[in-house]
């Protein structure tokens, strides 16, 4: 038992519902041992591992910890320490197996959240993992404020609430005081469950202290509306902290808004009753026993990791989610830096000849695609809409498919639909799948081996069931895809390794780029007209335009800055107009109208010439420039300014013309929603949702939630879309693309093919 003592297991209370009754167990350390305790209420601890036929595993919360007077080897009475572990999953201890446990994290400490995981038997091992963070990045519930978002009363008119960040050790704590006032409805705390999957055990865990011994204090978790319980029980309070521990199994479909309530109306009945309650904590169980969500570093095989730029990670490396390096640094292999939203590189040093797609910023269909007036979700190239039915993408030549016969290669674009779409793509005459598109960007890919046919180039088909955004494809070796790298028409097919920069630093594309880095330290254009050497001399137009450190030849002539007069010199400086200023409206809510700052003012400034005349534009929704109405190196934009058009980005342009001269900039202002508070869409029929025969009609109605609060009316009636799901896909694109807009749609028989499913998706923008 390696000094490790199982002094029994007893069951919990038991509880009616879907409260989980786990089973306790007292673990003590022998009294010889030289062993320690060190482990503390509230922490999660796990044992693994193998005996030679079987793995032992056992995932506990510890709730209670102390020291017991036993007898030692010798007759005299010893201190042994000991905890008792609530087992949540797992294997139950027994007398005769290894009892080490290792703390995973703390549902209560702070302090204690985090570990080191080393192991040589799970399914992925060997890795070494660097865990934290288990029990609060991804909790459910984990208040550090009154109001929303953190601790929530309910019957505010009966209780004074306050908070306190740390007392007696305890941290995170809520006081509820009754007041004087007469209150008839409920009181207590209520807390704000986001939706839950079904069926999923969760964990609450909080400690609690009462100004008088308090018992039968019930706990809830259901419905908003107390319809539907998933599991409710009681527990008891005293004048001193005590530590409670429930699991609770969620069965209840998220239809409604789901609460946590602790009732104190039975129980604060007189005037200063107090209950205090601190380290309130509601965590998934899965999200305990599977920490590879948690993992700050893995060293080893890092398969299974989910990044959330670069997906599940595969094969043996180490993943860091910050790295830092001083002295010497060695890279062997590609090193890709994303930009802020992750989507492309913005600097790039590996293999050059990468994405060996033509002309990916164009995306260039055979057929006839729009080309949208959008910023795609890489930051660069054009967004093409694809109508319904088949488009070809031209990828590569015979050339290429004979030379690459065999090989492995991934195909990857982003994607996006008014309603979600159906995408088959195709290759000669064999499927690569079907991929969705969705009414955000999300990045899709399939893998396949090239075959070649003589004659043939390697052209992919896509066949769209309805119509569809798509922009910067990648054609890749291997069967994932990686960062974006964007190309233009000329491919630069080498197998050697260089640097690429986009911002900062030499624009163009990665295997064209506009300024070219040589081997011998000379920097020149695409084109070869403009070279600079190593020793800082160099040409223009061919070397028709040559200088060195002290002169410019022009053609034979020498020009020397000296001897140009004053007027001269300032016709030759160089002149710009630009814009500073604000670029972000800020909105609370979709549905707030309210924007911070209320305007923004945009400033011009104009370098080395002063203006004759002055004007500013903007870009419409028809990519046209108009008169935005301000003649003044000034500009005053509001929310409600009519060339919003609806939109959330707007465009302005600043134009100047002084003497010989003309100067324009441009600038982008855009509205930002917070995005917290959390929405429900929820359907109902007022005849049921059977049409017995195909006959007659049912009227469905979709009701918008925020929180707990109905905002359904503050939604206007065109921004409701309804959509329909069949066993009739051709019919479901028809029904989709005649827009059914309003808050009810009417449906009878003729909607309706033996089975049909209706969504409504609400705009809030």
């Amino acid at each position: 038992m390696d000094q490790r003592q199982l002094l029994g297991g007893q069951r919990g209370k038991s509880i009616a519902m879907a409260i989980y009754d786990y089973p306790k167990f007292k673990i003590r350390l022998a009294p010889d041992s030289r062993k320690r305790q060190g482990l503390q209420t509230g922490d999660v601890v796990r044992r693994q591992y193998t005996d030679g036929e079987n793995t032992r595993y056992s995932l506990m919360v510890v709730t209670a910890t102390g020291t017991d007077a036993v007898a030692g080897r010798e007759g005299v009475e010893r201190a042994s320490a000991y905890f008792v572990g609530a087992l949540l999953e797992g294997d139950p201890p027994r007398d005769g197996e290894l009892l080490d446990f290792v703390r995973l994290t703390s549902l209560t400490t702070p302090d204690r959240s985090g570990a080191l995981y080393l192991t040589a038997g799970d399914a992925e091992a060997p890795y070494l993992d660097v865990i934290d963070g288990m029990a609060a990045d991804r909790a459910l519930c984990h208040p550090e404020y009154l109001g929303p978002g953190g601790y929530a009363c309910m019957g505010a008119e009966a209780l004074a609430a306050t908070y306190t960040p740390e007392q007696e050790g305890v941290t995170r704590i809520c006081t509820l005081r009754r007041t004087a006032a007469a209150y008839s409805g409920p009181f207590g705390l209520r807390q704000e469950l986001p939706d839950l999957a079904h069926p999923q055990r969760i964990v609450i865990s909080f400690r609690v202290r009462a100004g008088r011994p308090l018992s039968g204090i019930p706990l809830f978790v259901g419905y908003a509306d107390g319809s539907e319980a998933d599991g409710s029980t009681t527990f008891d309070a005293g004048t001193s902290w005590s530590y409670h521990l429930f699991a609770i199994t969620i069965d209840l479909p998220p239809m409604r808004a789901r609460m946590l309530t602790l009732d104190l109306t039975e129980q604060l009945t007189r005037e200063d009753d107090v209950l205090r309650i601190g380290e309130l904590k509601v965590v998934l169980q899965s999200d305990l026993s599977n920490f590879s969500a948690a993992s700050k570093v893995r060293v080893g095989r890092i398969t299974g990791i989910a990044d959330p730029l670069f997906g599940k990670l595969d094969g043996y490396g180490a993943y860091f989610q910050n790295l830092y390096a001083t002295r010497n640094v060695n890279v062997a292999g590609t090193l890709t830096a994303g930009d802020c939203e992750g989507f492309a590189s913005t600097f790039y040093v590996g293999r050059i000849h990468r994405n060996v797609l033509r002309n990916s910023l164009g995306c260039d269909f055979s057929a006839h695609a729009e080309v949208l007036n959008e910023r795609p979700p890489t930051g660069v190239g054009n967004i093409r809409r694809l109508s319904r039915g088949e488009h070809r993408l031209v990828c590569q030549g015979d050339t290429w498919t004979a030379a690459h016969a065999g090989a492995r290669f991934c195909f990857s674009f982003w994607c996006r639909s008014a309603a979600p779409t159906a995408l088959t793509l195709t290759l000669g005459s064999v499927s690569l799948g079907v991929v969705r598109a969705t009414t955000s960007w999300q990045r899709r890919h399939v893998s396949f081996t090239v075959e070649h046919m003589a004659g043939q180039g390697l052209e992919i088909l896509l066949s769209a069931a309805g119509m569809v955004d798509v922009a910067s494809p990648q054609l890749e070796a291997g069967d994932r895809p990686t960062l974006y790298q964007p190309t233009d028409e000329v491919l630069r097919e080498t197998d050697e390794y260089g640097a690429w920069f986009s911002r900062g630093g030499i624009g163009g594309t990665i295997q064209n780029p506009l300024l070219k880095l040589e081997e011998d330290g000379t920097i020149c254009s695409a084109n070869g007209s403009f070279v600079i050497n190593a020793d800082g001399t160099g040409h223009f137009a061919g070397g028709r335009f040559r200088w060195t450190g002290d002169t410019i030849d022009l053609r034979g002539i020498t020009i020397r800055w000296e001897d140009f007069d004053e007027k001269a010199q300032e016709a030759l400086l160089p002149k710009s107009v630009a814009i500073s200023g604000p670029d972000t409206f800020h909105y609370a809510d979709a549905l707030d109208p309210q924007a911070q700052p209320a305007s923004i003012t945009l400033v011009a400034t104009e370098q080395n010439f002063t203006a004759e005349a002055r004007r500013w534009d903007y870009l419409s929704a028809e990519g046209a420039w108009k008169d935005a109405g301000g003649r003044t190196t000034s500009f005053l934009l509001t929310p409600d300014f009519h060339a919003w058009e609806g939109r959330e980005v707007l465009t302005l342009r600043y134009s100047a013309t002084g003497p010989d001269t003309d100067h324009s900039a441009t600038c982008t202002v855009s509205k930002q929603y917070d995005g917290e508070s959390a929405y429900s869409v929820y359907i109902r029929a007022d005849r049921g949702t059977v049409l017995q025969n195909g006959a007659g009609e049912t009227t469905l109605w979709a009701q918008v939630m925020r929180g707990a609060e109905e905002v359904t009316e503050r939604i206007a009636e065109e921004q409701f879309l309804w959509t329909r799901q069949s066993d009739d896909p051709n019919g479901d694109a028809d029904w989709n693309a005649a827009e059914h807009r309003g808050r009810t749609l009417t449906i009878d028989g003729d909607d309706v093919a033996r089975r049909a499913v209706f969504d409504c998706e609400v705009s809030l923008n």
